[in-house]
């Protein structure tokens, strides 16, 4: 059957959380064994039961995940459709949980000062196009967190001497729905410190096929410049860094040498 594209803006496949849903859903569980065993490994007094704050939540897979393990977590999301979706399958659950709207540089956390943990995963940190925004969300982060709370973020980085376009693709089915989801970025902009991203989501559901197109930009960090902003606020200290393998034991060094990054940070 034709492929009819539908939709095409700079929040497409967020305004679809059932799609971006199932586009990640195989990350949740390894995500979700790698925060614990962070918090096992890195974490000072942490309880038996965390209290967790999720920036840019999304659809609250992760949300729910934690949540389902006993955690107390909260969390905040730009896109309505993200939070109202995240809000129905919490509740469907019975699960307790604070959602709301909220922005990653300007963000007001209920508990300030009492989080455990604070984690923002799939590079969804390169939203922000500015370093000025960069070190906000970092001291409103690091101010959500109690002393000895770890913060985790992760985000790819940029090697602007070995920097060709690049192409990802995931499929994943759920209840008669195919997504096929592809997304392209383009070389970085090194002076701009930008790159252009394009996503483009193919869904099949009741015998119909559509495109949903999302075009945006993500600010790009070096190795280098991301240890330059690190170093802007002063109560965070990194103290390990992995890769998007989730894979505790495997450690990686702050470089330019391998592109997916997982910072654990610890609020001094």
């Amino acid at each position: 059957m034709a492929t009819k594209v539908a939709l095409k803006s700079s929040t497409a496949w967020y305004d679809s959380p059932l799609y971006y849903d199932m586009v990640y859903e195989d990350y949740t569980k390894r995500e979700t064994r790698f925060l614990c065993a962070a918090a096992q490994k890195y974490g000072h007094h942490f309880p038996e039961y965390w209290r967790v704050l999720e920036p840019a939540c999304g659809s609250g897979r992760l949300l729910e995940s934690l949540a389902l393990r006993g955690h107390s977590v909260q969390g905040f999301d730009r896109n309505i459709n993200q939070i109202r979706y995240a809000k129905r399958r919490l509740t469907k659950l019975q699960l307790k949980a604070k959602v709301w709207r909220d922005s990653l540089q300007s963000f007001k956390a209920p508990h300030a000062g009492s989080y455990d943990l604070v984690h923002c995963f799939v590079s969804t940190f390169k939203y922000l196009l500015t370093e000025r925004d960069a070190v906000a969300s970092l001291r409103r982060m690091s101010a959500a967190l109690r002393s000895g709370g770890l913060c985790i973020i992760g985000l790819h980085l940029t090697n602007y001497e070995d920097n060709p376009a690049d192409y990802e693709k995931w499929v994943n089915r759920r209840r008669g729905v195919r997504v096929c989801s592809e997304t392209w970025s383009a070389p970085a902009r090194q002076k701009e410190r930008k790159e252009a991203m394009r996503t483009r989501m193919t869904i099949t559901e009741s015998g119909k096929t559509r495109v949903e197109e999302t075009h945006w930009e993500f600010r790009t960090y070096s190795a280098a410049e991301l240890k330059s902003l690190l170093a802007k606020v002063k109560s965070l200290e990194l103290v390990a860094c992995h890769d998007f393998h989730y894979n505790i034991k495997n450690k990686r060094r702050l470089n330019d040498a391998y592109s997916d990054i997982i910072l654990v940070l610890k609020k001094k």
